[in-house]
């Protein structure tokens, strides 16, 4: 049963509960801060987004989740307190493969509020904003990270894709803006993206995103990723992506990630140990300069 009290006493909020623009970016920056990104359940079995299911999951088990599952349940908590909350859907960019996905692979909120529209993210794999910002095009800084919003065209391919959409870039560290995701404005079902976790789960996706090891702690001015054996460290001015070399580094990095939370990274690490500690020399091999970035520098 969810219980909005039990909710704050998970993310550390102790604040009042009232529909204002304070209330709104002290709790988005408490869950993101509290709750970690994770995808330890799409690996080993069917993500459910119901309110009641995630509350057991994220505030009595003290767990994470990934993005659908976080956005399900804060919107269920921005109800609670009073607020005019809708799902948006978006399409996330692909590096590797020049191009966003094809259907909605992350979920963001959007709150009107003080006659304007303000978009909300406190679950993201990477780093982004995590307080709400007005829905405007332009450049917004958080965390010492520089973001904008900025019109795109619309994504060809894909059930529901919208014609138009709206894109938020970061700034690398050398400078150059980076497609984070694109996301149309029109109010979604939780019911759709339900499908879409069904459909990329399904045996017609060729989508490996639900066979993917996913851990992330945001930090006040950074952020901690592991990507099945790639380590992820971002910090405002500097970024590195390089191999994790063995279990033995996975699990410093995973249990930093998961600090506070020693059943997510018992079961984290276990994964990790199965599915890519056979490739330790290899990493070691292909690694021998990589930058000397250790759990203890975080």
């Amino acid at each position: 049963m969810f219980r909005l009290n039990s909710y704050a006493q998970r993310i550390g909020y102790a604040g009042p509960f009232a529909p204002t623009l304070d209330v709104l970016r002290d709790i988005c920056r408490a869950h993101a801060l509290s709750v970690p990104f994770e995808s330890l359940d799409a690996m080993e079995s069917r993500l459910v987004l119901e309110d009641d299911l995630l509350f057991a999951k994220v505030v009595a088990d003290r767990r994470g989740g990934a993005c659908f599952e976080n956005h399900t349940l804060f919107h269920r908590v921005l109800r609670e307190i009073g607020f005019d909350v809708s799902f948006l859907g978006a399409y996330m960019w692909r590096p590797h493969h020049n191009e966003y996905s094809r259907v909605f692979a992350h979920m963001l909120l959007k709150v009107r509020l003080e006659e304007a529209d303000w978009l909300v993210d406190v679950s993201f794999s990477h780093d982004t904003f995590i307080e709400p910002v007005p829905h405007t095009y332009g450049e917004f800084e958080q965390r010492g990270w520089d973001f904008r919003i900025a019109a795109a065209p619309g994504v060809e391919g894909g059930e529901g894709v919208e014609g138009d959409c709206d894109v938020v870039e970061r700034r690398g560290a050398d400078g150059q803006w980076v497609p984070l995701y694109k996301f149309g404005s029109e109010p979604r079902r939780v019911g759709e993206f339900q499908e879409c976790l069904d459909y990329l789960s399904g045996p017609d996706s060729r989508s490996q995103i639900m066979n993917t090891l996913i851990c992330a702690r945001t930090l006040p001015e950074g952020k901690l990723t592991v990507i099945n054996d790639l380590l992820i460290t971002a910090r405002p001015g500097e970024e590195s992506v390089r191999k994790l070399r063995n279990v033995e580094e996975a699990s410093a990095f995973l249990d930093l990630i998961f600090e506070g939370h020693a059943p997510l990274s018992a079961r984290a690490r276990r994964i990790w140990r199965e599915r890519f500690a056979q490739d330790d020399d290899r990493a070691a091999a292909e690694t021998p300069n990589a930058p000397a970035v250790a759990a203890s520098d975080w």
